[in-house]
């Protein structure tokens, strides 16, 4: 369902796809699961969510754990404070993916600090 949700912003779907997958593989088993609001939630390890808009702004929201100063200053993305203990940053064009591929690493650094790993 996520994949398909991305195909419909044809020039953020690679990205997108990557980014999903890097961040199955940060945790054995990983999946996603949709909630009412649109947001696709990282299962069972709550680390990184992606809400897909494609109606008309053409971006994806991705929402990490860990507070906007955990994160690296990568240039490209405005990490912002988010709920509680998380942050969150929007992918508008794919020059951005490197940019985000770091961030969700370091939210999976920051789960697992968290949870004793």
């Amino acid at each position: 369902m996520l994949n398909s949700e991305l195909s419909c912003i044809p020039e953020l779907r690679e990205v997108g796809n990557d980014l999903v997958q890097l961040a199955q593989s940060q945790f054995p088993g990983l999946s996603f699961s949709a909630t009412p609001e649109g947001r696709y939630v990282a299962r069972p390890n709550n680390y990184v969510t992606f809400k897909i808009h494609s109606q008309r702004a053409k971006n994806i929201t991705v929402t990490l754990r860990g507070n906007p100063v955990e994160f690296p200053n990568v240039a490209g993305l405005l990490v912002r404070p988010d709920r509680a203990g998380y942050s969150s940053f929007r992918i508008t064009n794919a020059d951005q993916g490197e940019a985000a591929s770091m961030c969700i690493r370091r939210a999976a650094e920051i789960y697992r600090s968290r949870r004793g790993w």
